[in-house]
């Protein structure tokens, strides 16, 4: 009787060792896996890794943290994710976009073919223009075919070019949550901001107003799980920046995985190259994420459908001074007024504006790195 006594003592006593023993700073100091180290002259517990959440919708408040099978588990970033005024890869390294608009809505089979000539001219995003009757399936294609390139995406949709209707906002952001559309989306997720809606409010949308109204789509993609970095075009066809500026901070606060990206789209209301250069800076100063999603050139004078004289070596000039990402508009299939916008002549040969956006100075060509995914 005495001598179980004396064994169970002892049992306790060693367990009672074992539970004071510190937790170890570092996995690295138990070598051989059995979950006990040596730091500090003394034997330590490794403590079990945290599982990793099934999807990020289990962290409502964002702090990184989410409940899923009765137990804690952390969220993990999968895709893009912004950290002040700069863009990092799903590796967490820079990556700064130099890339074209592609029309996958309308040319169906010419956009898609041509990708390795876009890649081949050292083009690393894709900003794919979509819409919300293309099916999931044709759109895993395309972001298959993207990554086979080691290009990375934007995918857009079109639906609501200059629409101030909330409702039709809302639309679009139920159409990335649709589940087959969903599914492609975080396959994807590695290689793939989503851009809630092109262009969505005209020159009558208030900062405030699309402030609010941004709010609610993107709780929408959130509560999905998504993580990606998602893009929002500022008001006025993306050309008023004091969206971003004046309300980006509240609305990266709202975002639950404070991820988003703030696009302008410089044309006809960034004729003077004074405003090309402050709202680089104004975002820049702010610690802002900014790309400029689309712009033109100065065409014909400004004799043209978008009374556009950008200025576009300065442009791609102070984007490269800025590490700001530019996505040209855009490859080819124009209708005729904007045909002087086609980087490329049936999809193949350069016209003017694509030597320019590939091959001057501060070009994709000459300023392009791929992300460090690849």
């Amino acid at each position: 009787m005495n001598g179980w006594l004396t064994a169970a003592a002892l049992l306790l006593t060693v367990a009672g060792q074992a539970s004071a023993l510190p937790t170890c700073a570092s996995a690295g100091s138990d070598p051989d896996g059995d979950g006990w180290g040596w730091e500090n002259n003394q034997s330590c517990k490794v403590a079990p890794a945290a599982t990793h959440c099934a999807s990020a919708a289990s962290d409502p408040d964002g702090d990184g943290w989410g409940w899923e099978g009765g137990m804690s588990c952390k969220v993990v970033f999968k895709g893009f994710r912004v950290a002040g005024s700069v863009v990092n890869d799903a590796n967490g390294n820079p990556f700064v976009a130099r890339g074209v608009n592609n029309p996958h809505a309308w040319y169906d089979q010419q956009s898609y073919d041509v990708l390795p000539n876009l890649a081949a001219r050292k083009t690393n995003l894709i900003r794919v223009v979509w819409t919300m009757s293309g099916s999931a399936t044709r759109l895993d294609q395309v972001l298959t075919a993207i990554e086979a390139q080691k290009m990375v995406s934007i995918v857009e949709l079109h639906d609501g070019t200059g629409n101030n209707d909330a409702a039709v906002l809302r639309n679009m952001a139920s159409y990335w949550v649709r589940p087959d559309v969903l599914a492609v989306l975080k396959k994807h997720e590695r290689t793939t901001m989503v851009n809630i809606a092109n262009e969505w409010g005209d020159g009558s949308k208030t900062p405030l107003q699309w402030r609010d109204d941004y709010k609610g789509p993107i709780t929408t993609l959130r509560n999905a799980g998504l993580t990606t970095t998602l893009v929002i075009d500022n008001p006025d066809y993306g050309g008023n920046p004091n969206g971003g500026l004046w309300y980006g901070q509240e609305l990266l606060d709202h975002d639950p995985r404070h991820n988003l990206l703030f696009a302008v789209h410089m044309y006809g209301t960034y004729n003077n190259p004074d405003d090309i250069y402050n709202t680089m800076n104004g975002y820049k100063t702010r610690n802002l994420p900014l790309l400029i999603g689309e712009f033109g050139y100065n065409y014909n004078n400004g004799a043209n459908n978008l009374n556009a004289r950008v200025d576009a070596p300065r442009l791609m000039q102070w984007a490269q001074q800025f590490q700001v990402g530019t996505v040209a508009w855009s490859t080819a299939g124009n209708d005729g007024p904007n045909a002087w916008l086609d980087l490329m002549t049936n999809w193949s040969a350069t016209t003017a504006w694509g030597n320019l956006v590939w091959y001057s100075q501060y070009g994709i060509a000459n300023t392009a790195k791929r992300a460090t995914i690849y």
